[in-house]
């Protein structure tokens, strides 16, 4: 797998408040923790900066995070619709029912997150990792991916219809009840075990 480019922090990030308001909106190099962010913040950019322990509940529509990392933040059921995202990681983040619809991820790695009932349709990827997440009930619709890595991940009755598989592991996963294309499962890795369950999903009869 090619290999993530990591986020470039400051080292000494000033401490901020998405609750106080910006001036304009870009942001950069700012430290925000232990607080619940309320306020509405489309389109806001941020550059470098760190969000530890926070709570997002405003519409954070149309936003840019680059060189970002979160840790152990809230998501759950926010508006990130059409964000990007850009040399970012999330460390055991909560994303329950967030909708990630129409973004774009390139060199992300989320590790250890709660994201079941997100919706990430038409989405794109390109240099992510996924590891010991939970992504059940998630909904992959018309996704594209480019170099994702799958490890150890809870995918059970995900959504992966008319999104292309072709180089997707999902051999280390649970994939049980996953929704797929015909069409579109050409070319992703399976165990055999993983293999057989699909065939029967996709309405093939397999005799002994």
């Amino acid at each position: 797998m090619k290999r993530i480019s990591a986020p470039v922090l400051d080292e000494e990030p000033e401490r901020g408040s998405l609750n106080k308001g910006f001036a304009d909106y870009r942001t950069e190099a700012l430290f925000f923790a232990d607080e619940t962010a309320k306020n509405d913040l489309p389109g806001q950019e941020f550059f470098e900066c760190r969000f530890v322990n926070v709570t997002f509940e405003g519409d954070m529509n149309g936003c840019l995070f680059a060189d970002c990392v979160f840790e152990r933040c809230d998501f759950s059921n926010c508006d990130f619709r059409e964000s990007v995202f850009r040399r970012c990681e999330f460390r055991v983040c909560r994303m329950t029912g967030t909708d990630f619809s129409e973004c774009r991820f390139q060199d992300v790695s989320m590790d250890g997150c709660e994201s079941s009932y997100a919706n990430y349709a038409v989405s794109k990827w390109k240099n992510a990792l996924w590891k010991d997440m939970s992504l059940s009930e998630t909904v992959f619709m018309t996704c594209a991916f480019e170099n994702l890595e799958i490890l150890n991940c809870r995918l059970v009755n995900a959504d992966f219809n008319d999104t292309k598989l072709k180089g997707l592991d999902f051999s280390s996963s649970d994939i049980s009840g996953i929704v797929l294309s015909l069409e579109k499962v050409r070319g992703a890795i399976m165990s055999s075990e993983q293999a057989l369950a699909c065939t029967r999903l996709l309405g093939i009869i397999v005799k002994d």
